[in-house]
């Protein structure tokens, strides 16, 4: 086996070597694991902190039971729900954009983090387009994605008010067609969405 020589701090000497203890392995195996992890990675052309962004995304996804389905499955569902009882279905949209919203909020306190966060995440999201602007006090969110229906288009911008409404977006409104729902509103940064008010 060739040796090889490399300087590190000891603070990162200790986590490798902590590393190891709790795996029951050598430092050498740490390190080499690690190595084909990270050699693996650049070949998929993937960096680190997409790789970050993964974890967070699929992090999310397990604190709200997310589940993958089908597109046309899901879209059929939901407007076979919205024959049934438009309004619950729209008011447990809201309520599901409420719990999301607390969630995220306590990682991305105000607009502009969540506007990065929603960056960060949007290659991990299955639609063609997922951006959050902010312009002064105005406020954008579009999403954009082939086979939604109307009726899951009127269901999404549900949630999303109720999501927006959470980070203290206010007075808004929605458009929606096809495949395309885009939401504005005002906001205005007072300080209070970081206290929780």
């Amino acid at each position: 086996m060739a040796r090889l020589n490399i300087s590190i701090t000891n603070e990162t000497a200790k986590k490798i070597q902590d590393a190891a203890d709790r795996d029951g392995k050598t430092v050498s195996s740490v390190v080499a694991e690690s190595f084909d992890l990270y050699s693996r990675l650049q070949e998929l052309g993937i960096s680190k902190g997409q790789v970050m962004s993964l974890i967070k995304y699929c992090q999310i996804n397990k604190m709200i039971n997310a589940v993958p389905v089908p597109g046309t499955f899901l879209d059929q569902s939901v407007n076979i729900m919205l024959k049934s009882s438009e309004e619950e279905v729209l008011n447990k949209s809201c309520e599901l954009g409420k719990i999301l919203a607390e969630l995220i909020r306590s990682v991305s306190p105000d607009v502009e983090s969540l506007s990065r966060v929603i960056e960060e995440l949007s290659p991990f999201i299955p639609i063609s387009k997922m951006a959050l602007k902010k312009d002064g006090e105005k406020v954008e969110f579009v999403l954009m994605g082939s086979g939604y229906s109307v009726g899951a288009a009127k269901v999404t911008a549900s949630g999303i008010k109720c999501f927006l409404d959470v980070f203290g977006v206010k007075d808004m409104n929605e458009t929606i067609s096809e495949g395309f729902v885009k939401v504005t509103g005002s906001y205005k940064d007072d300080g209070s969405q970081e206290k929780g008010t």
